[in-house]
């Protein structure tokens, strides 16, 4: 205990360190050793010796220090921290230029972090309107390159791909039978289901038939299929072309003098607006089919039921189901390439891409069937 005591008082006879208020501001002035050994005995005396009020820089001199190591720049470090603390600027004076570069090498990253305010919701809906804008903005300049390319393929048939083409067909459209058959199935006996009890109520169980027909035909049916394409085919567009673009290869095709959209978009665009209006066809088949699951058990035959599906539904009614088959797979298809093409770099940028176009293609969807269903209504269809 007594060699530890007087280590300690031989270590404060080596630690000295002069602090007064000079014109206002303070001036610290260490001397001798500034090292591991002597930063805690220093570091008391500081924190005792600092006065309660000073408005001036603070000073940090370097003038008397005879050695100085890492861990005695953290004197400089609690100075700098205190005179921002308190508003006031800090400067570093004397000592020669290695000690300077060291303590200003300190000092670097030292700036306590603004505190960001919490943004309002008024800000939020106006930074979300934008963000919006500038997704549309792009999802139509897209379009619109798009149909620059198709333009040139149309005069000059050779350009296109046909062979990917009729992969990316099996490939997004046979693929998908299975869980469009399914679902197809399930919704049209749910339906039914649902709505037998309400009209047998009225005598009218046979309307249920009616019911079916029409929701799945002209709505069910085609938004199934584009919400199976969006999850399925729209995901697929963003992960591969996605991963071409973090492996630059998208800039090698551009580097060879070819077109990525001609290359890779077209013949996926192509293939979903082709197979997605016959998987909107064979779903609501198969809707139509799930209604007599229901109704069959209730004594209702074939007969009776198809011709009352054929009474209810009209040649405009199915062609507005093609017809929302269709925009729905460029909208999907679009979306899922310009995902694509919009991916960034590193480890997770593909994943992102990816959510970003399925989220995006089901919230198009939804949006572009709620304007469809308005004008087909103003038309009568």
């Amino acid at each position: 205990m007594r060699n530890r005591a007087r280590h300690q008082d031989a270590l404060a006879d080596k630690a000295t360190i002069d602090v007064r208020v000079e014109g206002g501001g303070l001036r610290v002035t260490p001397e001798g050793a500034l090292t591991s050994e002597t930063i805690g005995v220093m570091r008391e005396k500081l924190e005792r010796g600092i006065p309660a009020k000073f408005s001036g820089a603070i000073v940090f001199d370097l003038s008397k220090v005879a050695q100085i190591d890492a861990s005695g720049v953290s004197l400089a470090v609690f100075l700098y921290r205190l005179a921002k603390a308190r508003g006031l600027s800090f400067e570093t004076s004397g000592g020669d230029k290695d000690r300077r570069l060291l303590v200003d090498l300190a000092l670097r990253g030292q700036d306590p972090e603004a505190t960001i305010p919490p943004i309002g919701f008024v800000r939020e809906m106006g930074v979300a309107a934008l963000s919006l804008q500038e997704i549309l903005l792009d999802l139509i300049r897209f379009i619109g390159e798009i149909s620059l390319v198709l333009v040139r393929i149309a005069r000059r048939p050779a350009l296109l791909r046909l062979r990917d083409t009729i992969a990316a067909m099996s490939r997004h459209g046979t693929d998908a039978i299975p869980v469009v058959s399914l679902l197809g199935l399930l919704i049209g006996a749910i339906i039914a289901f649902q709505t037998f009890d309400p009209l047998a109520k009225y005598g009218a169980k046979l309307q249920v038939a009616d019911v079916v027909a029409i929701s799945i035909v002209r709505e069910l049916g085609p938004l199934i299929t584009a919400i199976i394409l969006a999850g399925r085919s729209g995901s697929a567009f963003a992960a591969e072309i996605g991963t071409m673009k973090v492996t630059q290869e998208l800039d090698a095709l551009r580097t060879f003098g070819i077109d990525p959209v001609r290359f890779l978009v077209i013949p996926r665009l192509l293939a979903v607006v082709v197979v997605t209006p016959m998987l909107s066809v064979y779903a609501s088949i198969l809707g139509v089919a799930g209604g007599y699951f229901i109704l069959g058990p209730q004594g209702f035959t074939v007969t009776q039921y198809l011709t009352e599906v054929r009474e209810a539904l009209t040649i405009g009614g199915f062609l507005q189901g093609l017809a929302k088959a269709a925009v729905f797979a460029i909208l999907v298809a679009a979306i899922g390439c310009l995902a694509g093409l919009r991916t960034g770099q590193g480890p997770g940028a593909v994943g992102l891409s990816t959510t970003r176009a399925v989220v995006a293609g089901i919230v198009a969807i939804v949006v572009a069937d709620s304007v469809l269903g308005s004008f087909f209504y103003a038309l009568g269809i």
